[in-house]
């Protein structure tokens, strides 16, 4: 079974794949977030834990892909004690699924501050006030901190609506992450349960500047 319709030199490498699985899902799925990502990490006591990110960005030439959160949430502490990370994205409507393993780095800050700066207002001021991971007695206290905050950054004149661009700076303790994949499966359904199933690895070698290089990818096809 062939996994992508048009081969060129970026969809012979797996991201290259991952980055047009990614594309058609939006173009031809039916749901809200098509790059929704179930992220895995372990935490300091050995237990797995797992919820949703949305994928922001995928580098086929350096074979990673990038998420964002608070540097002090649960996941982010998860990755301080185990660089280790796994994801996976499915859409049923398509009958496909990609399976993500590597280690994790933070993004450089440019990256992280242009990308904030491309969030909705709302999502920018959820960013600074959000203690994110940590209990909230009283629900109406964040949207309490928003409006402070909110304050500090009027609109332009004219303005008329909440998402209008503020000039509002990238907390400290927010931003991106980048797993570095050693190993991506790409699966596809099959007749039968005769799934096609093709696991890509490499070896990872970390680099003075941060980040890695990657040795050439390898793959196998597995039995469904």
């Amino acid at each position: 079974m062939v996994l992508v319709a048009n081969h060129s030199t970026e969809t012979e490498q797996p991201l290259g794949i991952v980055r047009q699985w990614l594309q058609e899902a939006a173009e031809r799925g039916r749901r809200r977030n098509p790059n929704a990502t179930a992220l895995a990490t372990v935490g300091p006591d050995g237990r797995p834990a797992v919820r949703m990110v949305l994928l922001k960005d995928v580098s086929v030439a350096d074979g990673y892909v990038v998420f964002y959160t608070n540097y002090r949430s649960r996941k982010a502490r998860d990755l301080e004690h185990c660089e280790w990370a796994a994801a996976a994205l499915y859409w049923e409507e398509l009958g496909r699924q990609i399976r993500l393993e590597g280690r994790v780095r933070r993004s450089p800050d440019a990256e992280s501050d242009a990308y904030f700066a491309s969030r909705p207002f709302r999502s920018q001021l959820n960013a600074w006030v959000s203690a994110q991971s940590e209990p909230l007695d009283d629900p109406e206290e964040l949207e309490r901190r928003a409006s402070d905050k909110a304050r500090g950054y009027p609109p332009g004149s004219g303005s008329a609506s909440d998402d209008a661009p503020r000039a509002v700076p990238r907390p400290p303790f927010w931003g991106g992450y980048r797993l570095w994949c050693d190993g991506v499966e790409l699966w596809t359904e099959g007749l039968g349960r005769f799934h096609t199933r093709i696991r890509y690895t490499r070896t990872l070698t970390p680099v003075p500047a941060g980040g890695f290089r990657g040795e050439p990818w390898r793959s196998r096809r597995l039995q469904p």
